[in-house]
């Protein structure tokens, strides 16, 4: 009985071997014409990063409370617990959790606002808490409706001090305004007490005075918090614009539509402890699901654990 499979003869064998072992050649005389790709040292390292802050007891009672006015007593909180996270230039890394959960602590720790209690935590090789003017010098920072607009004077008055402290050139001051006046749609407002500007037009500005230094890391807490929803598109095309100029962002924001849109990477902390960290996507097939917004992902990430 003859067999219904074609025949392969040893010289198709032979010549599928050349082919084989020629196309080989080829791909690593490719590989060896092109420059090997060098991955760039972390810009911020946290280690086991732990903040406690004591908080003061006041007593239920009338003499509880008299007592404790003369003998304090405390109990300690623990709003970071031993976080661990590394992020490499350029990145771009939502960091997400509910109200409570260490958000604005950790901030705080990276900009050198406060002292770890233990662990360690470097910017650009420094740490940030036992050189805050070398830090500061490097970062840009937003924190929610925190503005740095001087309230009763033009908004340009802002710039021309924050150039000042910040020591920038002429050149460097006038070309870095520009491009930010520009990209935030901001001219009209210069001549305009900040007291009189509106909530989005403030954060606006005060987005660009973050920038104006030129930062190589931006931490951006809540930046779009109470805006609507015009004035947050513009902003987010803004920070994109800033992240591909190679700007590393660190944005912290309930509203999931800001990280879902600006963001590769996410950070999911809950009581000081980080319970994820990857791209959206290995958070999508975490969860699994039919989920199509970062927003449900979250939220069924959240429900999975026993969170909220």
């Amino acid at each position: 009985m003859s067999s219904t499979h074609p025949q392969i003869s040893a010289s198709h064998v032979a010549h599928g071997s050349h082919e084989a072992k020629t196309a080989a050649r080829r791909r690593d005389e490719a590989n060896a014409a092109e420059p090997e790709k060098t991955v760039e040292e972390p810009i911020i390292i946290v280690k086991e990063l732990s903040r406690e802050f004591r908080v003061r007891l006041d007593g239920e009672s009338f003499s509880d409370r008299v007592r404790r006015f003369f003998r304090p007593e405390y109990r300690t909180v623990r709003a970071l617990d031993s976080v661990s996270f590394s992020i490499r230039p350029g990145e771009s890394v939502g960091y997400i959790g509910l109200n409570g959960a260490g958000k604005s602590t950790t901030i705080k720790l990276l900009c050198g606002v406060l002292v770890p209690s233990s662990g360690s935590v470097t910017v650009m090789g420094l740490e940030p808490y036992r050189h805050r003017t070398a830090n500061a010098k490097r970062i840009g920072l937003m924190m929610g409706q925190r503005t740095q607009l001087l309230w009763d004077l033009p908004v340009k008055e802002s710039f021309r001090l924050l150039g000042k402290i910040y020591d920038l050139s002429p050149e460097i001051y006038r070309a870095n305004l520009d491009r930010l006046v520009e990209a935030l749609d901001i001219g009209s407002l210069m001549e305009t007490p900040a007291r009189m500007l509106s909530l989005g037009q403030k954060t606006r500005c005060d987005l660009a005075l973050t920038f104006l230094h030129d930062p190589a890391v931006v931490y951006l807490d809540e930046p779009t918090i109470g805006l609507d929803v015009l004035a947050r598109e513009r902003i987010r095309d803004f920070i994109r614009g800033e992240k591909e100029r190679g700007v590393t962002i660190f944005l912290a924001s309930h509203d999931l539509d800001d990280l879902e849109i600006v963001t590769e990477r996410v950070l999911l902390i809950h009581e000081g402890k980080i319970l994820f960290d990857g791209t959206q996507m290995a958070l999508h097939d975490v969860v699994g699901g039919p989920l199509s917004t970062l927003e449900d992902t979250v939220k069924q990430f959240y429900r999975g654990a026993r969170l909220g």
